[in-house]
């Protein structure tokens, strides 16, 4: 299924697949309906907790908060919680809503999945991609994230917190009784009947997609691995990952060739010293090791590059692109993959980092730069068509500027500015030294907004 044939779907124009085969939970065990959705609405959040046991992935599977989004999206309409999907859309981005269906779409039938759906939007339990974060254990504090993602945030976050003066910024990075909303808990999946739950769900899964945190570092995320290959099924299950790559044990390695495929989403946000200061403290040569190693694995895995675009470092994404294509990689977003370039997905949140709360002037310098890159990529892959015309390519190049464009946030700008200040005087990073020429570019509007 294409995006045309998507988003011009015959179920509806607003139909997205995951609903009806995909759960997703979050760090301290509540449950969503993706990645990318905000939190249920506050009246559902508490019954929509792994923590609680009585709860459980059976009570969300057909909660009247899922059954309402089933049933918007038959009769065409948008969920208020699929609205960054419609956002990127409306800007030529390929949204998660897209590809997921178009992936799904290959694989199950949509005609049996609608078909199936009770007239109140309940559909049959039977689970087969899930999205587990087991905790926020991570060994990272990386700028666009927080202490509910990362345990190692919490330090920096009891400096920053007091100091904050500006109220909206305070609210956005405010960490709400310490994650534990409506009985949360980042140990969620240490409850016996919770992990019994979940390890019964293995012989219907197609997909398993592991975040975090930082999974490779959690014991758990290995027991679940090696469950599925003790219950026969592992051959049958594709893996996906979003991993900030630091850390690959041999026993990862070995795990993975008992299973169907991986894909391993390994998170870079730059190169150098740029990508340090973003995924902080993580280390430059670490991360070049561990690339060759990926590089280096056997055919079921697959390794993409995956960068979240933000304020940091969208003007120097030409360079990060030139430098992927100078390294040679083998198999690391290899064409098709990504066009052979790298992937790239937004961070809507924080808000403050979203690209639109960049100023004019500065979206100006970052659109004649991504113009000057289409240019070289041209001249490059000149006589190549298929490039020339894959989404992932220079039209997602584009697509990205446009959805820059698509609302002006710079009001947010000051949260930017004070955010970036405090966050260098505690940990004696410098936005100046790491980033110059943004800097120079950038520097004059935080000026203005001071």
């Amino acid at each position: 299924m294409s995006k045309k044939e998507i988003v011009n779907n015959k179920v509806s124009k607003t139909f997205c697949i995951l609903p009806w085969i995909h759960v997703s939970t979050k760090t301290n065990g509540e449950m969503k309906l993706c990645c990318v959705a905000p939190h249920p609405p506050p009246q559902h959040r508490e019954s929509l907790s792994l923590a609680s046991t009585e709860s459980g992935l059976r009570k969300f599977w057909n909660s009247d908060y899922i059954k309402t989004v089933r049933v918007q999206m038959l009769k065409g309409e948008m969920p208020p919680s699929c609205q960054k999907c419609f956002k990127e859309e409306t800007s030529g981005v390929n949204s998660k809503r897209i590809w997921e269906t178009a992936f799904w779409s290959r694989r199950v039938s949509i005609d049996e999945l609608v078909a199936n759906t009770k007239e109140n939007g309940a559909v049959p339990e039977k689970i087969q991609y899930m999205d587990l974060r087991f905790g926020h254990l991570c060994n990272l504090r990386c700028v666009m994230c927080n202490s509910h993602d990362s345990s190692s945030w919490i330090k920096d976050w009891k400096i920053i917190n007091p100091q904050i003066k500006d109220d909206r910024l305070r609210e956005t990075m405010g960490w709400h009784n310490e994650g534990r909303v409506g009985g949360a808990s980042y140990e969620w999946y240490k409850n016996p009947e919770v992990w019994s739950d979940l390890l019964s769900r293995i012989p219907h899964m197609q997909r398993l997609h592991i975040a975090g945190g930082e999974p490779l570092i959690l014991k758990e995320h290995f027991e679940f691995l090696e469950e599925c290959i003790r219950q026969g099924y592992a051959k049958n299950i594709m893996l996906r990952y979003n991993s900030n790559g630091t850390y690959i044990p041999e026993k990862v390695l070995t795990l993975w060739q008992k299973f169907k495929y991986v894909r391993f989403g390994f998170s870079l946000d730059s190169f150098g010293a740029m990508n340090s200061y973003i995924r902080y403290p993580s280390k430059w040569a670490d991360i070049g090791e561990n690339l060759r190693t990926l590089d280096n694995t056997p055919s079921n895995i697959e390794v993409a590059m995956e960068c979240s675009v933000q304020a940091l470092n969208m003007y120097y994404l030409p360079e990060f692109i030139q430098w992927k294509l100078s390294q040679d990689f083998k198999k690391i977003n290899a064409y098709p993959l990504g066009a052979g370039l790298i992937n790239f997905h937004f961070v809507h949140n924080p808000a403050y980092l979203n690209v639109k709360t960049l100023p004019t002037p500065v979206k100006n310098a970052i659109h004649d730069k991504v113009e000057k890159l289409i240019v070289w990529l041209e001249e490059r892959f000149a006589g190549n068509q298929e490039f020339l015309e894959h989404d992932y390519g220079i039209k997602r190049l584009r697509s990205m500027v446009k959805f820059m464009y698509s609302e002006d946030w710079s009001k947010r700008f000051c949260e930017f500015q004070e955010y970036i200040a405090l966050l260098d005087k505690t940990r004696g990073t410098s936005l100046e030294e790491t980033f110059p020429e943004f800097y120079e570019i950038l520097y004059p509007h935080m000026d203005e907004s001071s």
